[in-house]
């Protein structure tokens, strides 16, 4: 037994963090965890500077080995970027030999080549729930065909041709990303059920041993998708458990664009880069001029009944891809009043979250809401589906967020809010009481069980 304990403190995690928005507001906290306890590598897509500097902090994380830069390859020289990639991760790998590999999923490039390496030096790869799962999965690819149809196809095709387009045009990513770039670098196609670009299926289902969800809600929708029970736990979300308080609640918002004193009253409203949308009932088009004329309406019903309050609408990050749209988008809510200010796409969300004393988002669903009634669940969250819009009901029943259907009950709100009168029965997200045997209580625990677990079953074999 001494000498299992032993291993057990010595062995080696390699910590992927995916896309930065992911990795701030879910993923750090696993690392803060596990860094607390056993020698970790990152590899690191881009982050933002205060993110980097942070998980830099021997003091926060004492037990980060080295930080290893890698770049996807969605975007420019594909072919190369995929090889250095691949290059990449491949002598990480063999560098490290780590036991245990933690990734937010096992569907895109870089988590398919790592989990494929990681099998080979006899690690555990275990997959990690990065953001809010939406409820209706099964229109999900068809809500993505019809928006890059209209969106992304020329207006005067008819409708089944685009459809058509779309769906050859996401074939013919697949063989890229799952066929092609595989064996430009010497490898196997990647084979499995679940596809990013398909939207088909859930993380787990591919090269992850194990998938972690963070509630019973989240492990239901997954058996359901199809991932094997027994590849399912459940662990809380790190805001939940307080994990990430020590080091992001305490950074005040750095910009120019902010005044950081707080001599009036704020409300952040969340933007999603979509222009387009479609109705709940029958996924009939709702068009941009309509879909512009509800977010304009809903920013002048706020700013006219919280007169004296800060506004700020902070746009969803891919937006700083856009800049005519965000340069369009600026014009078009800063016009409304002076008290709007639409700030920087790239800045984290949980510094507007922090710093507001309402959170607003509108559809397609934000995982920016489910986030915020974690980190600060005492305060206002409205979730505004004045159009009925697909997903546009995800947050409906959901605790701690108020759905808002319809502009009466927007006014109710606002008014009750500008008057003081808003009342909220809330309390810090967690689970009470007894954990069952699929959940735990923190990623140290877990992933010691999985590492056991794993190696139980291959002596078995």
């Amino acid at each position: 037994m001494k000498k299992n304990n032993k291993k057990e403190k010595n062995y080696k995690v390699l910590f992927y963090t995916s896309i930065s928005r992911l990795f701030r507001t879910t993923l750090i906290g696993h690392l803060y965890e596990i860094a607390q306890v056993y020698p970790t590598v990152v590899l690191s897509e881009e982050l933002d500077s205060e993110t980097m500097d942070i998980i830099k902090d021997k003091n926060l994380f004492p037990n980060i080995i080295e930080i290893i830069r890698i770049d996807s390859p969605f975007y420019g020289k594909i072919v190369d970027k995929n090889r250095r990639m691949y290059k990449t991760i491949k002598n990480t790998v063999l560098r490290y030999k780590p036991d245990i590999v933690m990734a937010p999923n096992d569907m895109n490039p870089a988590e398919l080549y790592l989990m494929r390496c990681a099998r080979r030096v006899g690690a555990v790869n275990i997959v990690t729930q990065a953001g809010m799962r939406a409820k209706e999965l099964k229109n999900l690819a068809l809500f993505s065909n019809m928006n890059n149809a209209y969106v992304k196809m020329p207006s005067f095709l008819p409708l089944k041709i685009k459809l058509f387009l779309v769906k050859l045009k996401k074939s013919l990513g697949y063989i890229l990303y799952y066929w092609f770039l595989p064996l430009t670098v010497g490898e196997l196609p990647f084979f499995g059920k679940s596809s990013f670009i398909h939207l088909k299926g859930t993380p787990g289902m591919r090269d992850g041993d194990y998938y972690i969800v963070f509630s019973k809600r989240e492990y239901d929708i997954c058996i359901k998708e199809g991932t094997s029970p027994e590849k399912l736990y459940i662990l809380s979300h790190p805001l939940a458990r307080n994990i990430m308080k020590n080091f992001l609640k305490t950074n005040p918002v750095n910009s120019p664009s902010v005044n950081t004193k707080k001599d009036k009253k704020v409300l952040t409203l969340m933007l999603s880069t979509e222009e387009t949308g479609f109705k709940r009932a029958d996924f009939h088009l709702i068009s941009k001029e309509e879909i512009l004329q509800s977010r304009i309406k809903i920013v002048g019903l706020i700013a006219e009944t919280l007169k004296n309050w800060k506004i700020f609408i902070k746009p969803h990050p891919s937006l700083a891809n856009l800049p005519d749209l965000f340069q369009k988008t600026t014009q078009t809510f800063e016009s409304i009043s002076k008290q709007i200010k639409v700030v920087n796409p790239l800045e984290p969300a949980d510094k507007y979250i922090e710093m507001s004393d309402v959170i607003v988002g509108i559809p397609p669903a934000s995982n920016v809401l489910f986030t915020a009634s974690l980190q600060c669940p005492e305060k206002i969250i409205l979730s505004i589906d004045l159009k009925h819009e697909f997903l546009g009901d995800s947050y409906k029943g959901f605790e701690g967020i108020e759905y808002i259907d319809n502009e009466e009950k927007l006014i109710g709100a606002l008014e009750m809010i500008r008057d003081n009168k808003y009342k909220k029965d809330y309390h810090q997200k967690g689970r009470a009481g007894k954990l069952t045997k699929k959940e735990f209580s923190n990623s140290v625990e877990l992933i010691k069980y999985l590492f056991r677990q794993f190696n139980n079953l291959k002596s078995n074999l």
